[in-house]
């Protein structure tokens, strides 16, 4: 049986039995009551007739035959009243007078001493019986009530006192009352059983009809939900492959509408000096926050934890929101990973969206992209303490050498050359031993933002080892490398080198330079061919640039090797 047919059939059944019950015990009550209702109006009516046996008393001594007919009548217009039946029987059971008989007949009427309600009243004063009459063939009820007087036995008219009156109905107006009562509780009944039939079957079509929507409502909710799951595990995937922000941001562009439609977001992160916020991604259309903005401007950084711009009804924008609609809210959540704050996800969205639904999923996207950020940055701070030289800030020798492979890929692709240059400060033991080597640091300092400044976007710079340096300038003739180690050597010969207000003097630098494919048919080549010029330049006086040999020695013959001086000069030139 189905949930809706036991909602109508058990109510159905219960109101049933309890009808049942309750027709039964009305129809008990009310048949009680109505018996007793005729039993008081029969006593009523007995008292009634005794009153009027009173006027009797005048013709008492008229002679018997006068009294009896005078008894007669008397039974008769009572009997008139009602639909029940007269009789005046004396203290002997001799009836006197019967409404439902002649005065002929009277004198045939068997003596009613024996009769259980004449006993009843000569004893009690009053006497009631149920019994069938053959008379009349039907079930009687008898009430009988004598006067009150003593017993004697009147000489003149031989009636034996007390005089009793008995009123008799039949039982069958009480049947047919009852019968009556009976159809209709049963008509009410069926009328009442019918409605709540009706009503059930109604309210269970309806119920029917609700259970179906919720039931479809929460498999929508559990699809949903199912989507948001398995779009948040593609979204973790995808963020936790990122290796850069540029690839995380594009992820987060491409995922986050898609969980969070009604939303513009974006997320701005802090940078390592911990004084500043930039904002990396944003989505859904023109974002109205501040690209930068300082940790104090936002309330989740302020509060720990994540800010409602409406939260119980008090309005509190953070100050780097530069033009928010008066319909929309603002939601700030700080993102984090081990503990460390590593940047804030702002939300903008219409007032009429309730957070409640979004709070897991808005809680479980902050987590997730604070653990990928951070992995991001780990991975990023790792890459560059393994690549970077912590002194100089320049790429180390390992960096150098990757990069190399890759030039060479790429030269060999585009049939171009690779200009490899080695670079050492002249005296550079000596200066170190002077001042100390904290003053060689500020040197190396020095000279490593000079190559920065002179370099082109491609070239790289690497700290070679002391203070060696090595550049690699991709697609770069004899010629262009020529001119850039020119405007290294005057950028570095005119630094004005200061530490604690003392003077340090100037250096000089030397630099070897070597090609290839042209001075070598590989790349391990090319450098110690960079580093045999080197040795050249230094055995050249110093403060110079030297171009190494071909590889061809008819060529080199044929073509003097390149070198340059170095001119001091008042400012360095740009790359």
């Amino acid at each position: 049986m189905k949930i809706q047919h036991k909602i109508v059939a058990i109510p159905l059944t219960v109101m049933l039995l309890v009808s049942t019950i309750t027709f039964i015990l009305i129809e008990t009550y009310l048949e009680s009551q109505l018996i007793e209702r005729n039993k008081n109006e029969l006593n009523t009516l007995a008292m009634a007739s005794l009153e009027s046996v009173r006027t009797l008393e005048t013709i008492d001594t008229q002679g018997e035959q006068h009294v009896i007919r005078s008894f007669q009548k008397l039974a008769e217009n009572i009997a008139h009243a009602g639909d029940f039946r007269v009789t005046y029987i004396d203290a002997n059971g001799r009836v006197l007078g019967d409404s439902d008989i002649s005065f002929d007949q009277l004198s045939h009427i068997e003596n009613h001493a024996d009769r259980e309600e004449i006993q009843l009243a000569l004893a009690n004063g009053k006497g009631i019986a149920e019994r069938y009459s053959a008379t009349l063939s039907t079930d009687m009820l008898y009430v009988a009530v004598r006067s009150n007087e003593g017993h004697y036995t009147d000489n003149n008219s031989h009636l034996a006192h007390p005089i009793i009156a008995r009123i008799a109905r039949s039982q069958s107006s009480i049947y047919a009352a009852i019968y009556e009562l009976r159809e209709t509780l049963f008509l009410t009944g069926v009328l009442s059983i019918a409605a709540v039939l009706a009503l059930g079957l109604f309210g269970a079509r309806i119920m029917k009809r609700t259970v179906q929507n919720e039931q479809q409502l929460l498999e929508k909710r559990v699809e949903d939900r199912t989507t948001e799951i398995s779009i948040l595990q593609t979204f973790g995937g995808l963020l936790n492959a990122c290796s850069t922000l540029d690839e995380a941001s594009e992820v987060l562009n491409n995922v986050i509408p898609r969980l969070l439609p009604e939303f513009k977001g974006s997320i701005s992160i802090i940078k390592s000096s911990r004084n500043r916020l930039d904002r990396i991604a944003d989505w859904g259309g023109d974002w109205p926050g501040a690209d930068r903005f300082a940790p104090g401007e936002c309330w989740s950084l302020r509060k720990g934890h994540q800010h409602l711009s409406t939260e119980h009804g008090i309005q509190t924008l953070c100050h780097h929101w530069v033009d928010i609609p008066t319909d929309h809210q603002t939601l700030c959540i700080p993102l984090l990973a081990q503990g460390e704050t590593i940047g804030v996800l702002h939300f903008v969205m219409p007032m009429d969206v309730s957070l409640d639904h979004y709070k897991g999923l808005s809680n479980a996207i902050s987590e997730q992209v604070g653990l990928t950020l951070a992995n991001i940055q780990l991975r990023d701070s790792l890459r560059e303490q393994a690549i970077r030289d912590p002194l100089t800030g320049l790429f180390n020798r390992r960096y150098m050498l990757e990069a190399l492979d890759q030039s060479h890929s790429r030269a060999e692709r585009t049939q171009t050359e690779i200009a490899i240059m080695m670079i050492d400060l002249d005296h550079f033991k000596l200066f170190n031993d002077n001042f100390g080597h904290d003053a060689g640091d500020h040197v190396l300092k020095a000279v490593s933002q000079v190559l920065k400044d002179s370099l082109r976007q491609e070239d790289i710079a690497c700290r070679y080892g002391g203070e060696e340096f090595c550049i690699v300038c991709p697609s770069t003739n004899e010629q262009q490398a020529l001119q850039i180690a020119k405007r290294i050597g005057k950028g570095i010969s005119s630094l004005e080198l200061n530490m604690n207000q003392l003077s340090l003097g100037t250096v000089t630098t030397s630099i070897g330079i070597a090609l290839y494919p042209n001075h070598a048919d590989n790349m391990e080549d090319t450098i110690k061919a960079a580093d045999e010029a080197l040795y050249v330049a230094k055995q050249n006086g110093r403060d110079r640039a030297e171009i190494a040999q071909p590889i061809f020695v008819e060529k080199a013959e044929e073509q003097p090797a390149l070198e340059a001086e170095f001119e001091p000069v008042a400012e360095t030139e740009n790359a």
